[in-house]
C-alpha cells in the first residue's frame, strides 16, 4: 500500500472577526510584529535554524512567529523525519553511523565489472563466482554522485543493496577499504534522520491583513510594506512533499537549508547591521544591451538580464557600513562563479551610489573548493587591472571561505576567517560593466582544461 507523506497545515479561508482585529501593532510606534514580519517576506521558507538566529538578533521575534501561526496567519511544516533506508516517515531519528562511498579506483573497477564482470577474477581470485554479483550491487550502493556523495552511504544501507548477509558484507566493506576502493567519511549520520527542519512561510490571509491594516493606519504603519514584501503577490508555497528524497537522504531543499544554517552563521556575527537590509534570493532585474558581445550592464540599456544571489544584507567595519552579497556555491562550478561577479559588478553600478563599498562572499563546503576559489578571485583581481572599464566606481573586495572554517571561528565574519582581495580602482571615465556567454568567458584564458572543471569533482 502507497503511503502519502503529508503534513497539512489548516488554514481560515475567510478572516474571522479576530483576523480583521489584528494590527500586528502598527497602530503603535513599535509594531510587535516587524520584525519576524521581515524574515517571513524576506526567506522562501524560514528554516528552524535561521528563525533562531532571528530570534536571537531581534528578541522575542520567536514568541510573534507563533503568535502568528497559533492565529492561522502563517503557514507551519514540522521537521521532516525519514529513515533513507526505506523511505518511511519516522517519529523519531536513529543513531549515528559511519558513511562510506567509493574512491576514484572504486569507481573505475564498478564501471569495468558492468562491461565485464569477471574482472572481479583479477582483482578479487580467491572470490566465490557467486559472489560477483553481489559485490557489483555493494559497488553500485556506494558509487553515489556529487549530490549524494557528500552524505556517503551506511554499511547497513549498502549491504541490504547488495543482498549479501550482514557479516559478509561488512567483512567485504573492509576488504574494499583495505585494497582502495572504499574510503570512510568524516562525518557520522543516522539512516533516520530530518532532512527537512521546522520552517514558516506567510499565507494569503497574511498578505491581505497586512494591507488593510496599513491602509487604516498610515500614519504609524512602515511605509512601502506592500512593494518590500510583495503583499500582492499571488502565488503562495504549500507544504514539502519529501517524495523526491534521493537516496542518500539529499532532497531538492538541501541548498537553500545548508544556505540557511549559513546565513545563520553570519547573522550571530557583530558586524552585521541590526535592522539593515536582509533578503534570501532576491529576484533583480539589471538593465542591459544583449545586443552586444559582451554584454553590456549599464542603466538605460533597453534589456534586461536577471540576477539572483543567495542573499543580501549589510555589514558594517572599521571603515563603517558595507553591502555583502553572500553566494554559497555548494555545486556551481567556478565558471558560475565568474558569471556571479560579473551580475554583481553591474548590480553596484547600476543600484548603487559611486561611494558605497561593497563585498562579495564565496562558501563553499571543503578546503579543497576553498582552494580553487581563492585562485578564481585572485584571477578575477588580475583581470579587473586589464578591464578598468568594466569595473564600477564603487570600492569592490571578493571573499572566499568555507563552511569549516566559518563554523569554528568566534565571528563567522571576522577578517581572519576569510580570504580576500580588493578589485584594483581606476580613474576611467566611461565605466560599463559586462556579462559574458559562458562560452566567451574570459574565465577559459585564466583556467584552460582540457577535461572540464576537475576540482569541483574532488569536493
Amino acid at each position: 500500500m502507497l503511503r502519502v507523506i503529508a503534513f497539512t497545515v489548516v488554514t481560515v479561508a475567510t478572516r474571522s472577526f479576530q483576523h480583521r482585529a489584528e494590527t500586528f501593532g502598527f497602530d503603535t510606534k513599535n509594531p510587535w510584529a516587524l520584525d519576524v514580519l521581515r524574515l517571513l517576506f524576506n526567506v522562501p521558507r524560514a528554516y528552524g535554524p535561521l528563525v533562531a538566529a532571528w530570534d536571537d538578533r531581534y528578541p522575542r521575534s520567536r514568541h510573534a512567529l507563533d503568535r502568528l501561526t497559533d492565529l492561522g496567519f502563517v503557514a507551519f511544516q514540522p521537521e521532516v523525519i525519514l529513515n533513507t533506508r526505506t523511505m518511511e516517515p519516522a517519529d523519531r531519528t536513529g543513531p549515528s553511523v559511519m558513511r562510506f562511498r567509493t574512491t576514484t579506483k572504486g569507481h573505475q573497477i564498478y564501471l569495468d565489472a558492468l562491461e565485464d564482470i569477471r574482472v572481479l577474477e583479477e582483482a578479487f581470485p580467491q572470490m566465490d563466482a557467486s559472489y560477483r554479483a553481489s559485490i557489483v550491487r555493494l559497488l553500485d550502493a556506494f558509487d553515489l554522485d556529487r549530490s549524494h556523495a557528500k552524505f556517503g552511504l551506511s554499511a547497513r544501507h549498502a549491504i541490504e543493496a547488495s543482498g549479501l548477509p550482514q557479516r559478509n558484507g561488512r567483512w567485504w566493506i573492509d576488504h574494499l577499504i583495505d585494497r582502495g576502493y572504499l574510503r570512510k567519511l568524516d562525518i557520522k549520520l543516522p539512516d533516520t534522520r530530518a532532512v527537512i527542519p521546522d520552517h514558516w512561510r506567510p499565507t494569503r490571509m497574511l498578505c491581505r491583513q497586512i494591507q488593510e491594516v496599513a491602509h487604516a493606519f498610515p500614519d504609524t504603519a512602515p511605509p512601502g510594506l506592500a512593494t518590500s514584501f510583495r503583499l500582492n503577490r499571488n502565488r503562495f508555497l504549500k507544504d514539502i512533499d519529501p517524495g523526491r528524497l534521493g537516496v542518500s537522504g539529499t532532497t531538492d531543499y538541501d541548498h537553500d537549508i545548508e544556505c540557511q544554517n549559513l546565513l545563520a552563521m553570519l547573522l550571530a556575527s557583530s558586524h552585521v547591521v541590526k535592522g539593515g537590509i536582509f533578503a534570501v534570493e532576491p529576484r533583480i532585474l539589471l538593465d542591459a544591451d544583449v545586443t552586444k558581445r559582451p554584454w553590456t550592464l549599464d542603466a538605460g540599456d533597453k534589456g534586461n538580464v536577471t540576477y539572483q544571489p543567495d542573499a543580501e544584507m549589510r555589514e558594517r567595519d572599521d571603515e563603517g557600513t558595507r553591502r555583502a552579497v553572500i553566494e554559497y556555491e555548494r555545486y556551481q562550478s567556478r565558471k558560475d562563479a565568474w558569471s556571479h561577479i560579473e551580475r554583481f559588478l553591474g548590480w553596484l553600478h547600476q543600484m548603487a551610489m559611486p561611494h558605497e563599498r561593497a563585498v562579495l562572499r564565496f562558501v563553499v563546503d571543503s578546503s579543497g573548493r576553498e582552494r580553487s576559489y581563492v585562485e578564481l578571485i585572485e584571477a578575477f583581481a588580475d583581470y579587473a587591472l586589464d578591464h578598468p572599464d568594466r569595473m564600477p566606481r564603487n570600492p569592490v573586495t571578493l571573499e572566499v571561505t568555507s563552511m569549516v572554517r566559518l563554523a569554528a571561528a568566534s565571528d563567522a565574519l571576522e577578517p581572519s576567517a576569510w580570504y580576500r582581495i580588493a578589485l584594483a580602482g581606476s580613474d576611467t571615465e566611461h565605466r560599463r560593466p559586462v556579462l559574458h556567454d559562458t562560452a566567451e568567458s574570459p574565465y577559459q584564458e585564466y583556467f584552460r582544461r582540457s577535461t572540464g572543471e576537475k576540482e569541483e569533482e574532488s569536493a
